[in-house]
């Protein structure tokens, strides 16, 4: 599931009662403690996500992950991540969406949660476009049936042309539905083959990724070795039971090992950043 205890949306009422992040999501205003790699007092999250060092593999773009969870490891409360949330975890939240040229995510959050446009105020645009950025990143969504509506509202208020990731497989009626609103890109036959679907993007110069779920499309990234980067908010929660984790999915053949490489501090709350070793 998206990261989404900051969203707004259009609607009143939503799947988990989350917001999606529009314009009128208004900036964190406070700053935050890092202890990892330097002691930073009052350390500004957007500067602490933008001098991270990361450099794109030559045949894929650098993919970042960013999770919530509980003490214990879950990533929802009664089925609502807000819970978990707090206004560091928000200001990294936003400060990470400044960051990719592509933010994707799961056919199924991309329904659940009405995906809308990616909005950044114009601060955030003039820093990207400083960096040599488009002003907004692209919105790329993955979906093996292509089974998405061309009318909702992530086609219908588009600021730019979403990307839809789908296979040989799907159903030629959809995916011409899709071309009219969104860049198609075919990768594999009857599932989306990531490593495919990555060089893809990386031959449009798109260096930078951002995926913001579900636990099944993480997992699969898992899978394949391609987490370069992963964000993990840690809320000063138990909750036990069943709740769902950050990744789910069939086990992986072989652990992957990154390294720690920020910790930042808010009260109770531990923002983490692990990376792999470039």
């Amino acid at each position: 599931m998206v990261d989404s205890r900051w969203i707004t949306s259009e609607l009143s009422t939503v799947i988990h009662s989350v917001q999606r992040p529009e314009a009128s999501a208004s900036p964190y205003r406070g700053s935050v403690h890092q202890l990892l790699p330097t002691f930073l007092n009052d350390a500004n999250p957007i500067e602490l996500v933008a001098d991270a060092f990361r450099t794109p593999p030559a045949n894929r773009p650098w993919v970042a992950v960013n999770m919530v969870a509980s003490i214990d490891g879950a990533i929802e409360v009664e089925g609502r991540s807000g819970a978990l949330g707090s206004p560091a975890d928000r200001a990294m939240f936003h400060a990470l969406r400044e960051m990719p040229d592509v933010i994707l995510a799961g056919a199924g959050t991309v329904r659940a949660e009405n995906y809308g446009p990616v909005h950044l105020d114009a601060n955030a645009q003039a820093r990207r476009i400083a960096r040599g950025q488009q002003p907004l990143p692209r919105l790329a969504v993955i979906s093996g049936s292509a089974r998405l509506d061309p009318t909702s509202r992530l086609f219908r208020n588009a600021t730019q042309r979403p990307i839809v990731i789908t296979t040989e497989s799907a159903p030629a009626n959809a995916v011409a539905a899709l071309r009219d609103v969104a860049d198609v890109l075919i990768a594999g036959i009857d599932e989306v083959d990531l490593r495919d679907a990555f060089a893809q993007l990386r031959k449009q110069e798109l260096t930078t990724l951002l995926c913001e779920g579900g636990p099944t499309l993480n997992n699969q990234l898992l899978a394949d070795d391609l987490v370069d980067e992963w964000c993990q908010t840690i809320s000063p929660i138990l909750v036990g039971g069943t709740a769902a984790r950050g990744a789910h999915g069939p086990a992986m053949g072989t652990a992957n090992n990154l390294k720690l490489t920020r910790v930042v501090v808010d009260d109770d709350v531990l923002l983490l950043r692990y990376a792999r070793e470039s």
